[in-house]
């Protein structure tokens, strides 16, 4: 695979990550957060299951140890199921653009929750981007202004704090996995994770709100909810574990920083959204927290394969 083609591959990849925000919002609107996160996963995981099949490492599935079954499913529940529902109810009260770049801020939670679960050393590095980032979120969340009144300038906290929960639980989901997507198939994991995230969804969905609303919501709003299942996981996994398996993750992550920026001009293009200069200060200051965060995480895994060949 050469440069272009990988570029070109994870433009997609990212492109993809970013329209689930503003589509996810025009969906909420006519659908229920829990049942847009069942269709999604549902969508989701046949879309990889048949590229499993066509490849044919679906028998890599049976042969996985029952340890990394289950911590499977923990990663199911952690980064499909939970992740999906804070995601999606997180568009059904705030902007899709807002939502896009709080849910870019995972990162910095992979960087403080390396410290409390892994015990790993917090550098210098990552303390200015964390502080940076922190100072970017309050900004766009108070991006109409520092204001607790009725009206256009009121912020929707839970919104807010559904987004955030969206950021921490795909955090987990990346320091949780970090053994188990080690040492098997990436792929083979998300399937399994993909399969039980969606069956607890469609359980949830079940013993809750039920399945009418979708029905009621019509093909068009159904169609667009199985073509963000189907873009948002179903390729762009694949893909991204096709350029992950050929390049360092320190050469492609960056296209990864273009995921809130897309979202925001798919926004702004599709919702017409728009917002004070603080927002834009804002995403700036999250942005340049989260790379300079991914740098300090960067450096430190090529310190410590360093002193493995060493070793």
């Amino acid at each position: 695979m050469n440069r272009v083609t990988r570029s070109l591959q994870m433009l997609i990849v990212s492109f993809f990550w970013a329209i689930g925000h503003p589509l996810g919002r025009i969906i909420t609107q006519k659908m229920h957060p829990f049942q847009l996160a069942g269709i999604t996963l549902i969508a989701g995981f046949f879309s990889l299951f048949i590229y499993l099949v066509i490849k044919g490492d679906v028998k890599k599935i049976f042969k996985l140890p029952i340890r990394d079954i289950l911590i499977s499913l923990g990663l199911g529940v952690v980064g499909f199921f939970l992740y999906q529902i804070f995601t999606f109810s997180a568009l059904s009260r705030i902007p899709a653009s807002i939502n896009a770049v709080l849910i870019s801020t995972n990162v910095v939670f992979i960087a403080i929750l390396s410290v409390i679960i892994l015990k790993e050393r917090i550098k210098l590095l990552n303390v200015v981007g964390i502080i940076l980032a922190f100072i970017g979120v309050l900004f766009v969340t108070f991006n109409q202004g520092f204001s607790f009144g009725i009206g256009s300038t009121k912020m929707d906290f839970i919104g807010i704090a559904f987004s955030l929960m969206a950021a921490l639980c795909s955090a987990l989901y990346s320091v949780i996995g970090k053994k188990i997507l080690s040492s098997n198939d990436p792929l083979i994991i998300t399937v399994l994770a993909l399969f039980f995230g969606a069956v607890l969804q469609t359980i949830l969905i079940a013993s809750t709100i039920g399945f009418s609303e979708i029905a009621v919501a019509g093909w068009k709003i159904n169609l667009l909810t199985v073509f963000l299942g189907i873009t948002m996981i179903g390729i762009a996994y694949p893909l991204w574990f096709v350029c992950l398996k050929a390049f360092p993750a320190t050469q492609i992550s960056i296209y990864m920083y273009l995921t809130p920026v897309f979202a925001i001009i798919l926004s702004l293009i599709i919702l017409k959204e728009r917002f004070s200069w603080l927002f834009w200060v804002g995403g700036v200051l999250i942005l340049v927290g989260i790379v300079i965060t991914n740098a300090a995480i960067n450096k430190k895994s090529k310190v410590q394969i360093g002193e493995a060949g060493d070793a």
